[in-house]
């Protein structure tokens, strides 16, 4: 359907054009109108294979926030909750902004990383489920969304960075403490692939969740190159993925969750999706699942109405008994 829009879209000046010398230049009419057929056909690979997937790349490594999550203004404080704003780096420099939950009953503290477009407050009510359940919960905006420094977008790669420097951060401000709390990382789409990523490379935490999560970007993009805009894996993906690396300055092939899952240290985890999930289909989950070596783990997929990352939203009860029951039973291994 975009692919038929974009088209009729670029045929339009052709017709003004054309259609309007035809009619003021009536003896060539047949030659007019050939020739504006001919231009026509020839500037569609130019957009689809040279212009389009240039713009796309760069625009996906600069993503920011969108406007509807800009207007959001929650804060915990909306349900009662104690928080505190706080700024921190992550382990590549890049100063990040956040809220901390402090813990209450339960030692422990979840980091919660939103996915792209997004700010922390697409985790506010996770982290409010959290709050009520004793738990305490450091929610961020990844770098170049929300308040906190301007970056590069990586699709998880350097936002990789922002889920260390979390874990850096509490730790630090933490290791006064008598009992230092355990850490909890949970991810929701790009977060989740991020967090994920961080997993594999630290073995500073006690659980991990991860929602709505991508296999590599490879496949991503070559499933949402089909998906939004009908078009085959070996006509848009490569240009797009070559000119987005040239941006980004990293391999994407180095960006494969099915490859960290084999490093992430041995602890509890949860994986959610959704059937309803178009874009990051469930069987990603499961397969993440199923290679997962955790000594407990747990899969939850939601139904054919939760679209994705949305099972928070659309489920919020439900949700939250599923987080809370989870990390209940995994840190009291």
């Amino acid at each position: 359907m975009f692919l038929l829009i974009l088209l009729t879209v670029l045929f339009i000046p052709f017709l003004l054009i054309g259609g309007g010398l035809a009619l003021f230049w009536k003896a060539r009419r047949r030659a007019i109108l050939g020739w504006t057929g001919i231009f026509y056909l020839a500037v569609i690979p130019v957009v689809l294979l040279g212009l389009g997937p240039f713009f796309m790349a760069r625009f996906v490594s600069r993503a920011a926030t969108r406007q509807p999550d800009r207007l959001l203004k929650d804060t915990p404080a909306d349900s009662g909750i104690a928080y505190e704003n706080v700024r921190f780096k992550a382990r590549d420099g890049k100063e990040l902004s956040g809220w901390l939950i402090p813990p209450a009953q339960k030692n422990a503290i979840v980091i919660l990383t939103h996915g792209l477009f997004r700010t922390r407050v697409e985790m506010l009510s996770r982290a409010v489920a959290l709050a009520k359940a004793g738990y305490g919960a450091l929610l961020y905006d990844s770098r170049n969304h929300g308040t906190s420094e301007k970056a590069i977008v990586s699709l998880g790669f350097y936002e990789t960075q922002d889920v260390l420097g979390a874990i850096d951060y509490l730790q630090h401000r933490c290791q006064v403490s008598p009992q230092s709390p355990k850490i909890v990382l949970m991810g929701v789409s790009m977060g989740a692939v991020a967090t994920l990523r961080a997993a594999a490379q630290s073995d500073r935490y006690a659980a991990l969740v991860i929602d709505s999560p991508f296999s590599s970007i490879r496949q991503t993009i070559i499933h949402h190159s089909w998906l939004f805009f009908n078009l085959p894996r070996f006509i848009f993906p490569p240009i797009f993925l070559f000119w987005f690396q040239r941006f980004t300055g990293f391999d994407v092939d180095e960006v494969n969750t099915l490859e960290c899952i084999a490093r992430v240290q041995p602890v509890p985890l949860l994986v959610i999706a959704s059937e309803g999930d178009r874009r990051m289909p469930p069987k990603v989950a499961r397969r993440l699942f199923q290679e997962a070596k955790a000594p407990l783990k747990r899969i939850e997929v939601f139904g054919n109405e939760v679209s994705h990352g949305a099972a928070a939203r659309l489920h919020p009860k439900e949700y939250a008994v599923l987080l809370v029951g989870f990390l209940d039973q995994a840190l009291s291994l």
